[in-house]
């Protein structure tokens, strides 16, 4: 991306934040639209992931569900601004129900750490703020090449007080030490990681490149395993939920720790499907080295 369309990005980013909620939706219900109706890229990456994940629904169900879930991503893009920013309490407010308080809680009062497992399923930049009123999460975070982008993405996830960590190996051992220190850490489970560091595990019935990152914490530290979304709501608010993930995510095989992170994802996913990010090429890579896109 360039650095003039970087700016143009931002600028648009920051009008938007002046719309109230609904404006912000509308504008997204508009991206997702042309989208949908463009037969774009996106569009047809959505449509072939829901025929490899949902093989039992017609192609009328899954053109629904595809239609929908680009307006969902498009309201996602069209909230950056709310999230990023909105005045902190004004963004708290949006935040109306919580569901599995009492798991966090337990997590908290265990005090051996957490392990914060964020699928890209709604809003997952409204988890920053709901996180921060409870406690102090460090994520890893990969810098953008352009410097522009990066100081604006930086800016507005540090305003939140969350701990930023490289996406890289030093990243990574610093991850151990705050568990270790019986902190609290957030990780995207379902990015595809190069080879070396992933595992191919079903996802949806599906083979998928699955990283091996949150089993090996959660094998070598005690931590609580804790999946957490947060979800459009009816009305256009936000409720955060929070369940406990599979404990066998920590088992020392790495084929039954990447299936029942997997598994732990499907879980949140079918609460609202329509909000995931069916966009990303969860497939792209297969065990006998073809590619699906």
């Amino acid at each position: 991306m360039k650095s003039a369309a970087v700016y143009l990005m931002i600028g648009i980013i920051r009008l938007v934040s002046l719309l109230p909620l609904g404006g912000a939706h509308g504008v997204g219900w508009l991206i997702g639209i042309m989208l949908w109706y463009s037969r774009s890229g996106s569009a047809k990456v959505v449509m072939k992931n829901l025929e490899l994940c949902f093989p039992e629904k017609t192609l009328q169900e899954r053109q629904k569900l595809a239609k929908s879930s680009l307006i969902a991503l498009g309201k996602t893009y069209g909230e950056m601004g709310v999230a990023w920013m909105w005045p902190i309490p004004k963004v708290n407010k949006l935040i109306t129900q919580v569901e599995g308080m009492e798991y966090l809680q337990k997590a908290l009062d265990d005090q051996n750490g957490i392990i914060l497992i964020a699928p890209h399923l709604g809003n997952w930049e409204l988890l920053n703020h709901f996180f921060r009123q409870h406690l102090f999460m460090t994520v890893m975070y990969k810098a953008p090449k352009i410097p522009a982008l990066d100081k604006f993405i930086f800016k507005t996830r540090k305003r939140v007080d969350v701990g930023l960590v490289p996406a890289d190996k030093g990243g990574v051992i610093k991850l151990f030490k705050l568990l270790k220190n019986k902190g609290v850490i957030a990780v995207l489970p379902d990015q595809e990681p190069s080879l070396k560091s992933g595992v191919f595990a079903p996802f949806f019935g599906q083979q998928a490149l699955t990283g091996k990152l949150i089993g090996d914490l959660a094998r070598k530290t005690p931590a609580y395993l804790l999946c957490c979304y947060a979800k459009r709501l009816d009305d256009g608010n936000y409720g955060v939920v929070l369940k406990p993930a599979n404990d066998e995510i920590r088992n020392k095989d790495l084929l039954v720790s990447a299936t029942a992170l997997n598994q732990s994802i499907e879980e949140c996913i079918q609460d609202c499907p329509e909000q995931y990010q069916w966009v990303y090429k969860r497939f792209r890579r297969q065990p006998d080295g073809t590619k699906l896109y």
